[in-house]
């Protein structure tokens, strides 16, 4: 079969050839790119639970651990953009996306019920290699902000850096504490 196709122009009947490898490469690429991107977008090979605790916002304090629940496990709350400001004031006082709180303790062995609320009309994900976990917060509003939960379970101590794998906030993606931070795992 060729890869060729002839075409007959008008008027002076004489024919053209065009090739059209170089299409079907082209296209075939972009579709392998699109799926490879839709792959790490969706977290092809995450861990993905579903579980139903929330608790309310933590307090100013730099721990998100609420009180356990009734299967022993930890709630906690995150929050993306969250209001009034729809992020968190960063340098020269300019607001950046951010999730709320950027950084907090766990303990290995325990296991938390995390429950993600996106106020920002974009997606946005969480992800850590060491914590085998990589999860898609799908947009929201500041009004109805979407809701995704999951479980984890640390199994080893450490400072274990997490960050949003989703090109967003520029700025952001490149600071500790605002679309990127640090989970400290106590022994």
């Amino acid at each position: 079969m060729s890869n060729e196709t002839t075409v007959v122009g008008r008027g002076t009947g004489a024919g053209e050839t065009h090739r059209v490898r170089g299409l079907v490469n082209l296209v075939a690429g972009i579709v392998i790119v699109a799926a490879v991107v839709f792959g790490v977008v969706a977290g092809a090979g995450a861990i993905w639970h579903k579980v139903t605790g929330t608790t309310p916002a933590p307090g100013a304090t730099a721990s998100a651990a609420a009180p356990a629940t009734a299967s022993s496990a930890v709630a906690v709350k995150l929050e993306i953009n969250p209001p009034p400001l729809g992020g968190v004031k960063g340098a020269g006082g300019v607001v950046q996306d951010a999730f709320v709180p950027g950084s907090f303790t766990m303990t290995v062995g325990q296991t938390y019920d995390i429950t993600m609320y996106n106020y920002d009309t974009q997606s946005h994900s969480w992800m850590s290699p060491d914590l085998n976990v990589s999860v898609v917060a799908p947009a929201g509003s500041a009004s109805s902000p979407s809701v995704t939960h999951f479980t984890l379970k640390p199994t080893k101590a450490g400072q274990i850096q997490w960050f949003c794998a989703l090109p967003c906030d520029k700025t952001a993606m490149a600071t500790n504490g605002f679309m990127r931070g640090y989970v400290t795992v106590k022994a």
